[in-house]
């Protein structure tokens, strides 16, 4: 009766990382990440006991609450992406972790998230004026993810724990910001919505870090 779910579509393009990091959630070997490629529909659950729980006294009920966690996978490439659509309005998901990779043009990016939200649009109702009406009204989680930020360090990462360093969030801040008029349109559209950001490596975090994403999509849905 304590446990609760956390519905999510991870979107990004092709090669961001998006099976990576439910990979990391799931708790598979890092070493068998590597060249991985999703061309369908991948949908993983599992039920989780958030760290943060170890925060909470014996007699809170978070304490010993677990989260059911429904990640849908979705392939990036262009040629797939309209089945995102259909897959938003199937699951009737929360909302959606969008990863970016720094290492892709920012043209592409910025294509992809437009298509994330135009197919968030649509998963509402195929009906513009009437999508936009509901979205103002509608609580989603849209959490914007850096993935990758490994690649920016001088000396390429071979350890099995990043860590995020002010130098390499710096740059990771200033690549996101190539895309804050985008991000202002899913605020301006979803104005009820919980808007964040994240910067992670989702092969090389440690899992505290991936924990940490779930954590913050826990605190979206039931704590504001």
């Amino acid at each position: 009766m304590f446990d609760r779910k956390i519905r999510i579509s991870i979107l990004g393009n092709t090669g961001v990382g998006k099976t990576t990091l439910i990979d990391r959630m799931k708790g598979t070997e890092v070493r068998i990440l590597r060249s991985k490629k999703t061309y369908d529909i991948d949908i993983e659950q599992k039920k989780i006991r958030l760290q943060s729980s170890n925060s909470f006294p014996w007699y809170h009920p978070e304490a010993y609450r677990k989260y059911q966690i429904l990640a849908i996978d979705n392939p990036g490439e262009i040629k797939f992406r309209r089945q995102w659509r259909e897959v938003l309005r199937t699951f009737n998901t929360d909302g959606m972790l969008f990863l970016l990779d720094p290492q892709q043009s920012i043209d592409s990016t910025r294509l992809v998230m437009e298509d994330a939200y135009n197919y968030f649009l649509d998963s509402i109702d195929l009906k513009p004026d009437k999508a936009d009406e509901k979205a103002e009204f509608k609580k989603y989680i849209f959490h914007f993810v850096v993935n990758k930020c490994d690649t920016y360090l001088s000396i390429p990462f071979e350890g099995k724990s990043f860590q995020l360093t002010p130098e390499v969030k710096d740059h990771a801040v200033e690549f996101l910001s190539q895309f804050a008029s985008t991000i202002e349109i899913y605020k301006e559209t979803f104005p009820l919505s919980n808007i964040g950001i994240s910067y992670i490596s989702a092969l090389y975090s440690p899992y505290s870090e991936i924990d940490k994403l779930f954590e913050i999509l826990k605190v979206y849905l039931y704590e504001t």
